[in-house]
């Protein structure tokens, strides 16, 4: 017997409000502007209004930030005679104290009309800069790769490799908290997802290499490596070698290429992906460069010249994706000359270096741009909304195979694990399938389904154990008519299926407005 929910009224886009606080210079590196830029065109492009919000920045990344079409807003210098003694290690950086950056942050969402997310890529920024800004937005998702300080997040993503990265953030935020982990989740630019759909077979052999060591390298690090790899270069060896505008070492650099006819300089390039998927074999830094070398499938021979570089740049080496020479200040041309004659003596390691760095960007769960578009807590009343991730699954088996649920269900056998794992795994990858959990004051109290076809959307509901008796599952039903509308608006009515022998279900739809229209019930969705 099908139940048929009600009609949904056609409903416009709802565009949201995302709001970055971020800050980049030559000493704090141009990495966190260029992974926020990545993730506002992701988010523009799901009908999203983008603002930024910064203080100081470099006049050619804020032409960068205007001419990509966001809103910039330039925070004063501090009013204050203020100093760095408190607070997180790299506090310098925030140019104020975190309590009138917090309020000067405020101001400029009040004025830009509110904001729905907030998201913060800054060393600087704690946890009570976070509680200051909640009632100013819906929702704050912090991008950071540190774990050296306190947030109050709801989502929180770190694209670096560590075997236990959960570990790291274990009493650093809520317990909410939604946290996207590991390289699988690195913002990568479209011209790297386009490379990757054509990279070609490495097969070890080194003829051109790449040198980037960041958009600014005040240490030039990139001529030291010139100068080490100076006698290899020839008619055999080919070199790219790619600097950001802030370099303050272009003109030698420039220099040093005009003797060279193999040897090319890329000045704040859009080419990246191109220059990555073309050579063989990388040098350069385990910053945000490292995601987009492995998503290239690209070795690398790599220094260490940041504190927050040391675990991670350690990590990968142990993983085999590159060869780390460590501390940049200890490293010696010879050192660096020795490891290229290394790997250029042996294809194998390299070819094996190229293939452990593709396998480590395999995402494991809903891109960071879905999630911050629809897929974050959705608020009706006391309940709330949350999607589904594959870390529910011991849960979601659990509540599934409880006898009420399976005698109410359409398969009423108990399902093994093997096969709910791969029910749950096909749900959470296909975009029109839908599984929420909703839960009163930190309790989970019922399972919903969505499953699109054109403009209908089936619904399924559950409760959990414990939760019977207690308005939950018209609760539930009522905060999917509001999260559709918001997060669907494609789909313009409901259905859902009862056995015939399910007077519990069948009460619970027809007391919610869902008619029965002779072999379902069906209810129109105001707006």
């Amino acid at each position: 017997m099908t139940l048929q929910a009600v009609d949904v009224l056609p409903a416009q886009i709802m565009a949201r409000r995302f709001v970055f606080r971020v800050d980049a210079s030559t000493e704090m590196g141009i990495g966190h502007l260029m992974r926020c830029l990545t993730l506002a065109g992701r988010l523009r492009a799901r009908a999203g209004h983008v603002h930024f919000i910064t203080r100081q920045l470099p006049d050619i990344l804020c032409a960068q930030v205007l001419a990509a079409g966001y809103g910039l807003h330039q925070l004063p210098r501090s009013s204050q005679d203020w100093g760095s003694s408190e607070g997180p290690a790299h506090a310098a950086w925030l140019g104020a104290s975190w309590q009138e950056d917090a309020q000067q942050t405020a101001e400029v969402i009040a004025a830009i009309g509110a904001a729905d997310v907030l998201v913060v890529d800054h060393y600087a920024i704690d946890r009570r800069w976070e509680q200051c800004l909640r009632e100013h937005v819906r929702w704050i998702c912090v991008i950071d790769d540190l774990a050296d300080r306190p947030h109050d997040c709801d989502v929180l993503l770190d694209q670096n490799y560590f075997l236990r990265p959960a570990l790291r953030y274990q009493g650093l935020v809520p317990s909410e908290c939604r946290l996207l982990l590991g390289p699988g989740q690195a913002l990568l630019r479209e011209e790297f997802r386009r490379e990757q759909k054509r990279l070609r077979q490495r097969d070890g052999q080194i003829r051109r290499v790449l040198i980037f060591y960041g958009g600014a390298d005040p240490g030039n690090l990139t001529g030291f490596t010139l100068n080490a790899l100076k006698s290899f270069m020839g008619t055999d060896l080919e070199v790219d070698i790619a600097v950001g505008a802030l370099n303050p070492h272009i003109a030698s650099l420039s220099d040093f290429c005009s003797g060279q006819p193999l040897c090319h300089l890329h000045v704040q390039t859009d080419r990246m992906a191109e220059l990555m998927a073309a050579a063989d074999l990388a040098f350069g830094a385990c910053g945000t460069a490292s995601w987009e070398r492995c998503a290239m499938g690209l070795p690398a021979i790599v220094m260490v010249f940041a504190h927050n570089q040391l675990a991670p740049t350690r990590a990968l080496a142990e993983a085999g994706v590159v060869l780390n020479l460590g501390d940049a200040a200890s490293v010696s041309a010879a050192d660096l000359a020795d490891a290229f004659q290394q790997l250029r003596g042996n294809p194998v390691q390299c070819k094996d270096m190229a293939e452990r760095a593709l396998a480590l960007m395999q995402a494991t769960d809903a891109p960071i741009e879905e999630i911050l578009s629809g897929g974050l807590p959705f608020s009706f009343g006391d309940l709330l909304l949350r999607p589904a991730t594959q870390s529910d699954s011991p849960e979601l088996l659990m509540w599934r195979n409880q006898p009420e649920v399976r005698g109410n269900s359409r398969t009423s056998d108990v399902i093994d694990p093997e096969q709910h794992a791969r029910w749950l795994s096909g749900v959470l990858a296909d975009p029109n399938r839908h599984l929420l959990i909703g839960s009163r004051a930190g309790k989970p109290v019922g399972v919903l389904r969505l499953d699109e076809t054109g403009n209908a959307g089936e619904v399924s509901i559950y409760l959990c154990p414990g939760a019977y008796g207690r308005g939950n599952g018209s609760a539930l039903l009522h905060a999917l008519e509001s999260w559709v509308p918001a997060n669907r608006p494609a789909v313009t009515h409901l259905r859902a299926e009862v056995l015939d022998g399910n007077a519990v279900s069948h009460q619970l739809f027809r007391k919610n407005g869902y008619v029965w229209l002779s072999t379902h019930y069906e209810k129109r969705i105001t707006r």
